[in-house]
C-alpha cells in the first residue's frame, strides 16, 4: 500500500483482516477490518454530493461509516475495490469446497468398487459353486466331478492312469 498513491484506495486481505488505505478520504485513513468476528454484514455506499460514505450495514440494517469521500467517484472506486477483495475470498473458498467434495466423491466410489467386486465375487460362487479361474479344462470326462465340490481323486482330476502311460 502506497500513501502517496493517485487511486483513491488500495486494498488488500491479509489472512483473516481487510486491510484498506483509503487516500481520498477525509481524512485520509486506514482501515483493518477482521473477517471472522464480523462475517455478517453489507458493504453499502451512501450520501449527498459533497459526503459520501462507504461503509457496513449490520443484519439489523444499522449503517456504520468507515470512510467519508467529496466526490461520488472516489467512494465508487473505493466501493468496487473492497467489494473485489472480498469476492476473491468467496470465491477461493467454493473452489476449495468443491476440491473437497471431489476426493470424498472419488473415495466413496472407489469404495463402491472395492465392494460391488468382493460381493460379486462371493455371489459369483455362491451360483457356481466354485471361484472364479478355477475352471480347469481337461480332455477326460472323468476329470470334472459330478457335483460341485464332491472329492475327486488326484489323478482323475489331472487326468493320470495310476501311473500307466
Amino acid at each position: 500500500m502506497n500513501l502517496d498513491s493517485r487511486q483513491s484506495v488500495d486494498v488488500k486481505r491479509i489472512d483473516d483482516a481487510l486491510i484498506a488505505a483509503f487516500h481520498r478520504a477525509t481524512p485520509p485513513m486506514v482501515w483493518r477490518f477482521d473477517l471472522v468476528r464480523n462475517h455478517t454484514f453489507s458493504l453499502a455506499l451512501q450520501g449527498d454530493e459533497g459526503e459520501w460514505e462507504l461503509g457496513l450495514t449490520s443484519p439489523k440494517g444499522d449503517f456504520q461509516p468507515v470512510a467519508r469521500f467529496a466526490l461520488r467517484e472516489d467512494a465508487e472506486e473505493a466501493f468496487i475495490k473492497v467489494e473485489r477483495i472480498l469476492s476473491r475470498h468467496q470465491t477461493a473458498w467454493l473452489k476449495v469446497s468443491a476440491r473437497i467434495l471431489g476426493i470424498i466423491a472419488l473415495l466413496l466410489l472407489i469404495g463402491i468398487l472395492g465392494f460391488g467386486l468382493t460381493v460379486g465375487h462371493g455371489v459369483w460362487q455362491s451360483f457356481t459353486g466354485k471361484s472364479r479361474g478355477s475352471d480347469i479344462t481337461s480332455s477326460s470326462p472323468a476329470a470334472i466331478p459330478a457335483k460341485p465340490g464332491s472329492p475327486v481323486p488326484a489323478d482323475d482330476f489331472f487326468g493320470r492312469n495310476n501311473g500307466q502311460p
